[in-house]
Formats: C-alpha cells, structure tokens, sequence
C-alpha cells in the first residue's frame, strides 16, 4: 500500500509517523527492508532473556495488525536497559519465507512491553509472528493471527465472545476447550476473540481457587474484608503479569487476535468516571485511573490511533498518553450535561485513553465497541441510599426508585420530588438537580448512532461491557408491601433514560440486525431488547446475548452463598435441595426459574416439590423478554454470521474452580439461537433456544 492510502485523513506514512514520534507503537510494513533467509540472533553477553507473558495480537484489520509481546532479562542488572528484539512474520508456521524482520525496542519505561502495528499485509490472511530476543530465546508458542476479510468480501465470519476471568475465583479451563475446539474445526475455527471486560480483577486477597501474592504497593483498603485493590502503575502491571502466568489464557492470546473493552475491574469494582466505589460517598482517584488506562494500554493489544471505523464517522479512538494528575475530592462536583465531572483532573484521567471505535470483518459485520465506564454518570441511587435501602449499592433496589432518579431534574415532567418516601421516612432527593443518567457520555453517544445508522454491514454486533437486558425480580407477587426489584442498577437497568433513547433511535430510524453482546453478570442469558420496558405494547428492536465468566464465580453461586445464612427467608427465590425434586445429591438453580417466572413460580415449586406446578404459577409479566437463563455457569460464546442470519452459541463448561489440565473444561451444555434478519421497520424475533447437553435448571 503507497504513502497516499488515505486513513481518517492523513496518509498512511504521515499516521505512522505520528504514531512513531509519540512514542505509542513501533509500526512496520510487510515486504519491505528484508534479509534473505532467517537472521542469527545473536547473544548479548553475559545476558540472557525470556518471555513469561508470551505473545498476542489484536484488533485485525484487512491490511494491518497489533503484534504484542513483553520480554523479561534474567539478570537483574539488564533490567532497567532497553532489550532490542527481532520481530518475523511469516504466512507459514516454519517460517520459510519472510514478510516481516524489523528490530524493536522493548523499553523499560513500558515494562518492557512491546506493541508492533504491522500494515501492507493482504485481507483475509493467516499469519504466523515470532520474537526473538538478543540470545536467540523466542516465547513458548509462535505466535498465529489473521487479517480481517475486506469490506466487501461475503465470507462467514466466526468469532467467540468472553468475559470475567477472576484468577482467584478459578481457572481458565474455558480457553483450553475454545482452543481445542478451534483446532478441531480447521478452516471453519475462530477468526477472533471479543473480550467484553474484566481480563484482571483489581483486588487480591478475596477468593481462594488460587492465591496472588499482596500487590506491590500494598494495595488500598476494600469493602471486602482483607482483600485489597491496586493502586499504582506498577500494581496494575503485576495483575497483567500474574494473569498472563495461566497458560491457557497464553495460549489463547498466541492464536487469536483479541479485540477488547474493559468492564469495571480493569480499575476498581462498579466504578463511574474516576471514581473509587469502596466507601458508600465513592472517592475520585485520577492517579490510579490513569495508572489503570496505562497498564491496560501497555499489556492489551490494540489498534486505537488509526482505527479507520464507518465511512463518514470521525474515529474517535486513541492511544494513551500520560497526563499530570492529583487527586482531589471530586465525587460530587456538578455536572454538565453530558454527565462529565467538571473537575480537571478527573477529565484528564479519562481522557488519557479512548477505546471505543468500530471494526469491519467483510461485507456481514460490523463489529461496534463501547466504553460504559469512563463516560457514565453516578449510579441512579447513589451508593448511600442503594446500601441503606437493600444494604447492597447497587444490587435489589425498587424499579420505580430507581427510575425516579434516573430522570434526574427530568422526572415528573420536569418537577421531581424535593423529598423521597422510603417506608415510614423521608430523604432528600439527591438528584433532584441533576440532568437525566447516561452510561455512555454525550459524545460517544452521538458516535455510537452514527455508526450504527452509517454502516452498510448486513449485521451490526454491538460489543458493551454490561448488559442492556432488563433482570427483574417481581417481589410484589408474594409481597404486597414490596415492588419490582432491579436486580443491578450498575448495567444499563440503571440508565433506563439513556436505553429508552437509544432502543428509541434504532425503531426511528430503521435500523434493525443489531445483536448485542455483553458480560459482566457471571451468568448467561438471551432475550430481546424492547425500546421501552415499561410501555404497554413495548417493541423488541434488537436482542442480546450475554455471556457468563470464563473463571469468575457464577452469580447463582453468590447469591446461594448470601441466601442460605440463617435460613433466610428468601432462599426459595435462590437455592433448593434438588431432593426436593426427586433429584437427591443435586441443587436446584431457583434463580434461573425466579428470573424467568417469578418469584410465584418458585416459591410454588419449593412448597411442593412439583416442578409442574410451580411453572402454573407462573408471571406471564415477569422478565418476557428473557428467552434463556443459566445463572449458574462459566463458559464463552461463539458467534457465526454471513447474509442468511446469525448463530449464537452459549457454552457452559465444568466449574472453574478446579483445572482439568490439557483436556479443558468439558463442555456441559450449548445453547444455540438461530436468528434471522430483520429489515426496516420489522420487530426483532427469537426464539427459545435448542440446548445440546444437559439442561440448565428448570430445563433439565
């Protein structure tokens, strides 16, 4: 490709100086500047070098793609230097012929991590990469990645879709079966990864499948008895490091290009902006966000400066680039009307690094990822109110409160309440002056439908971090006193303003074939997503597909866990002995049948042992947009896509809580939705899933 190909209006050389003179990534071009044959590395003296976090790729495009290594010496005076590294590339695994070898520099002051943007390459391709450091040491598997099909090409693209990776919670058996299933498929196996978010959990100390040694700073104090969070550039490295020590999630890095958002716990838990949520009033903390993006820019490979996007859409991604922060109370400064902090320190810390932007594999997919963290507003019910109204900040709060403050100065017709009724007292509204909630920020909100309405792609794959389906629990059916419950206000059932907007534009506009993927709740799920839940006849405009943790502990698990203390009343809604249901030795997933048939069905079924009945009672109101629950699971998607429709397959493996060593976790059941297109106008379809193995609760 000639220094006149356009990218996002500057050249392609002027981009690639840019991007060079920053510092950012070290950029080279296939077939230019070679040897013949493979050059001897040749050994530093007295020096020796090796790999520990292996190799990877990301975000392939038709000609070009992230490479990423990190590259450690052994002796510990080498350390602080530079280590120049040679990088091949090659369209075989032997490497016979060459397209690529260019030296790089692995620098300290990047933790001796190295990210190579190679362009010129050809669409739709299998490349093989290796590094080899001055003693000739290479990592433990070469690495293999690929091109994305041009835009025009009408090729079925397959991809899988993960989340949630707690390396204390588990292991990462999910990766081994992926890759043995890829493996087996040959040409037909995964073109690339999504990761939806929570590739590190900031906090150690809390969970006990594995143990990660205490933080080098020494960490910062959490609502979690003794675990504690990063707080430091270099805290956030050893997280990446000690994660990047699994060998499956290595191995999965070395032959599939990923492409990546985070969720919460790439900074801290139920975060917003730069805000630390650990204490109910939350703390605005921009040195370890900035800290956080670094880190993640550092160790995630990914194309951001240069991301081409939609034809007429302003990219909007870029690398990160170190700021000066201090921290300084900022939690509750005013805001504007995007919902931005206006506290300079705070903007500057998420401004440090933007990651959201498009991607196109052929002429069937447009593959859109956003950012729900560094943009949103405060939760709906501020954290105070969440943890004394359901004791949880953000977990079982009323539907109609958090509705109330969602819509902020909005509410009422533009006259929300001075004081809120909670029981026998009365509050003061605390966002009784506050524009309504947004998850996503005013500007990436505006580039988000552009795209979406731009993009010729036949499918639209909308990658978020926290799901858009509604979780409800209808207490008010065995309560009188009680209302619908939310089961999170921290995923977009909290920003019901801001979804009912979105979901709105999409039917106004026509835009149909939009699938969302998303993570972040430990369980997988199904359903369409309306453009207005509360409405009488709501519309479904698109559909989504969530997906439960490769290793992090199942929300069924920790639910059970808080439920069967003391007997507490609520247990039927949660957990039974599967004896109960002739099935002694077994426990019975309540939470998958109160989520899809309420709290009438499962409080039936428990009293009388009768599955049958129990379903009788069902709520035909509750959560009818659901199509599939399994709450109890770890697992990865995978999805296939060409002109006919799009295949969305949800796998639940064996526990994570143990390794089941080279085999992978067995596979226990596959959820498979078939799903047509829609045009212009059309309402969204879907149907119950075919399931291939055994059943999730009260399927089985």
């Amino acid at each position: 490709m000639t220094s006149q190909t356009r990218t996002g209006g500057l050249s392609r050389r002027s981009f690639l100086d840019l991007m060079l003179a920053a510092g950012a990534m070290t950029a080279v071009t296939a077939g230019t500047g070679l040897v013949p044959g493979l050059r001897t590395a040749l050994a530093a003296a007295g020096e020796s070098f090796h790999f520990p976090q292996g190799l990877a790729s990301g975000d392939p495009m038709p000609d070009r793609v992230v490479l990423w290594t990190r590259v450690e010496a052994k002796d510990p005076a080498a350390a602080a230097r530079p280590v120049d590294l040679t990088l091949h590339v090659s369209e075989t695994p032997d490497f016979a012929t060459v397209v690529v070898e260019r030296t790089v520099a692995a620098r300290p002051e990047h933790d001796h991590t190295v990210r190579v943007l190679v362009d010129g390459l050809r669409p739709d391709r299998v490349y093989h990469y290796r590094f080899v450091a001055p003693d000739g040491a290479v990592p433990e598997f070469t690495g293999r990645t690929r091109t994305a099909p041009a835009p025009d090409a009408d090729r079925t693209v397959r991809l899988a879709f993960v989340s949630c990776q707690n390396f204390e919670d588990g292991f990462y058996g999910a990766y081994r079966t992926l890759l043995k299933q890829d493996a087996a498929a040959g040409e037909n196996g995964i073109d690339f990864v999504l990761h939806l978010g929570d590739q590190i959990y900031e906090t150690v100390g809390d969970s006990g499948a594995r143990t990660i040694p205490p933080l080098p700073s020494g960490g910062g104090e959490t609502k979690w008895g003794k675990a504690r969070n990063a707080l430091t550039l270099e805290d956030f490295r050893y997280l990446y490091r000690v994660y990047l020590s699994d060998p499956d999630y290595r191995e999965a890095r070395a032959r599939f290009p990923f492409i990546s958002i985070w969720d919460d716990h790439e900074f801290v838990n139920d975060y917003w902006q730069s805000v630390i949520t650990y204490t109910p009033a939350g703390k605005s903390a921009p040195t370890t966000k900035t800290a956080a993006n670094q880190a993640w820019f550092e160790y995630i490979p990914a194309l951001l400066t240069g991301t081409v996007g939609v034809p007429g859409v302003a990219p909007a991604a870029k690398d990160f680039q170190p700021v000066s922060v201090t921290d300084v109370d900022a939690t509750h400064a005013p805001v504007d009307d995007d919902n931005l902090l206006q506290e300079p320190n705070n903007l500057a810390a998420i401004g440090s690094l933007t990651i959201y932007r498009s991607l196109r594999f052929g002429r069937h997919v447009e593959l859109v990822l956003t950012d729900t963290r560094s943009y949103r507003s405060d939760h709906a019910v501020p954290d105070e109110l969440g943890i004394a109204i359901s004791g949880q900040a953000t977990y079982m709060l009323p539907l109609p409160l958090v509705a109330l403050m969602d819509a902020g100065r909005t509410a009422n017709g533009g006259n929300p309440p001075a004081v809120l009724t909670l029981g026998d007292r009365q509050v003061p509204n605390p966002r009784k002056d506050s524009p309504a909630g947004t998850l996503l920020g005013g500007p990436q909100k505006a580039w988000l439908k552009e795209t979406l309405v731009r993009s010729d792609a036949t499918w639209k794959l909308l990658a978020t971090s926290v799901p858009f389906l509604p979780m409800r629990v209808d207490m008010a059916r065995i309560d009188p006193k009680a209302q619908t419950l939310v089961l999170t206000a921290d995923a977009w059932d909290g920003y019901l303003a801001e979804r009912r907007e979105l979901m709105g534009f999409l039917r106004s506009r026509g835009v149909g074939n939009v699938v969302s993927l998303s993570g972040d709740h430990h369980q997988s799920f199904a359903g369409l997503i309306y453009d207005d839940y509360e409405a009488a006849e709501p519309v479904p405009v698109s559909m989504e597909f969530s997906i439960t943790g490769v290793a992090s502990t199942p929300v069924f698990q920790a639910f059970a866990a808080a439920v069967s203390k003391d007997e507490n009343p609520l247990k039927p809604l949660i957990v039974a002995d599967g004896a109960v249901f002739g099935r002694p030795g077994t426990v019975a997933e309540m939470l998958n049948m109160t989520l899809r048939y309420g709290t009438t069905a499962s409080v039936t079924a428990v009293k009388t042992g009768d599955l049958a009945q129990g379903l009788a009672a069902r709520n035909p109101a509750q959560n009818p947009h659901l199509r599939y629950v399994d709450s109890n699971s770890n697992g990865f998607g995978l999805v296939t896509v060409d002109a006919r429709g799009t295949r969305v397959e949800l796998v639940t493996v064996a526990s994570a809580r143990r390794s089941y060593g080279p085999d992978g976790a067995p596979v226990l059941r596959t959820a498979r939705f078939d799903i047509a297109p829609w045009g212009e106008g059309a309402p969204a379809a879907l149907d119950e899933p075919a399931i291939e193995g055994e059943k999730p609760f009260p399927l089985a």
